[in-house]
């Protein structure tokens, strides 16, 4: 099953899947896109960054581990520079014997916001190539572990000019107990069950 399709059956209701709306479902190796139209799939596309390279660009960037950059970014970062404490400093342990690297939370939402820019533009170019981009009246629904970075909700409003939400796969679990599941990073997974017992 196309895992935009999986993750759709999750997180997308009909209502939003007639009307027209787009799932973008970032991943840690690539954006896959999915665009409806009166509940039928219109356009997809695979776009080859995901959340992945955002970790190699801070990792690179603020010279740290693959693992410290791994945890900046799922704790600290944020998809709009402006929207960082200039004065919000981070210490990351050295490596043996060297003393700890300070890392500047503004600094680090400039790394991140370049290249979510980046994948905002590829996505929306895609949204325009589907010719779909006025007939979507749902918008963009984000989901993906990649879509649960701060700030990148208003990032991609602003800009595709459109309306977004995140998307969470709950409306389908019941009263799961498991919370985990719950989170936008088990979109596909969710989906690919849900898959299953419609079979």
């Amino acid at each position: 099953i196309l895992e935009p399709l999986a993750s759709s059956l999750s997180v997308l209701s009909e209502e939003e899947k007639e009307a027209g709306v787009c799932l973008v479902d970032i991943g840690g190796g690539t954006t896959d896109l999915a665009v409806f139209h009166e509940n039928i799939i219109r356009h997809t596309s695979v776009i080859p960054l995901g959340g992945n390279i955002l970790t190699k660009d801070i990792k690179e960037g603020c010279m740290v581990m693959q693992h410290q950059a791994e945890l900046l970014k799922t704790k600290f970062g944020k998809a709009i520079a402006e929207e960082a404490n200039p004065n919000e400093i981070v210490s990351i342990p050295g490596l043996r014997n060297r003393s700890p690297r300070e890392i500047s939370i503004k600094n680090l939402a400039h790394i991140i916001e370049a290249r979510m820019q980046e994948i905002v533009e590829l996505v929306h170019a895609e949204i325009i190539t589907s010719g779909y981009e006025k007939r979507l009246a749902g918008g963009i629904v984000l989901t993906g572990g990649g879509s649960q970075l701060q700030n990148l909700k208003q990032l991609v409003e602003y800009m595709t000019g459109m309306d977004v939400r995140i998307g969470y796969p709950n409306e389908h679990l019941g009263k799961s107990k498991v919370e985990a599941v719950k989170t936008p990073m088990f979109a596909t997974t969710v989906g690919l069950v849900l898959s299953g017992f419609k079979a």
